[in-house]
């Protein structure tokens, strides 16, 4: 694959990307060691303890949801790092990164409108009082920060061009 040149030795403008994997890995870093800590603050003092920020920020007690958000958090970071050491393939990491956070917020909202086909549709006694708000988590409201990188940056991949050498 080819960024942005005609041939694999142009130079990659990689400020932009690598401001953007600064924010959006710092966010799901972040997020996610405060839903890591909500989830083991749950397990070790109790369901009645609650962290601050967590409710403000719809940040549930979930374990397993933290290291979702940390691995995106972490691949987001560590292309900084190769675009930082002049590495232009870091905008790759970049790119990834926000394909697995639109995955899995594609994941929540398949899960939050199952929920809501139970709460209205079936009337299930288990989600009486289910809001939409009952299932945001920061992997559904941070996807719009990739999401708007996505828009913005979809021609940024192409493939590159058969030298007539191997077909």
């Amino acid at each position: 694959m080819d960024i942005k040149g005609d041939n694999v030795n142009d130079e990659v403008d990689t400020r932009i990307p690598m401001v953007f994997s600064i924010v959006a890995g710092s966010l799901y870093f972040l997020l996610g060691m405060l839903q890591l800590s909500a989830g083991i603050t749950k397990i070790l003092i109790g369901p009645d303890v609650q962290i601050p920020l967590t409710g403000l920020l719809f940040v549930p007690a979930d374990i397993i949801g933290s290291f979702v958000l940390l691995l995106i958090g972490t691949v987001f970071i560590y292309g900084v790092m190769e675009m930082r050491s002049g590495i232009s393939e870091g905008v790759s990491y970049a790119y990834v990164g926000i394909l697995i956070a639109l995955i899995f917020a594609v994941i929540y909202m398949l899960v939050s409108t199952g929920n809501m086909l139970e709460a209205y549709l079936l009337k299930n006694e288990d989600f009486i009082g289910w809001t939409p708000a009952s299932d945001l988590r920061p992997g559904i409201y941070l996807a719009v920060l990739p999401l708007s990188a996505l828009i913005k940056w979809k021609n940024m991949f192409k493939p590159l061009q058969e030298s007539g050498l191997l077909k």
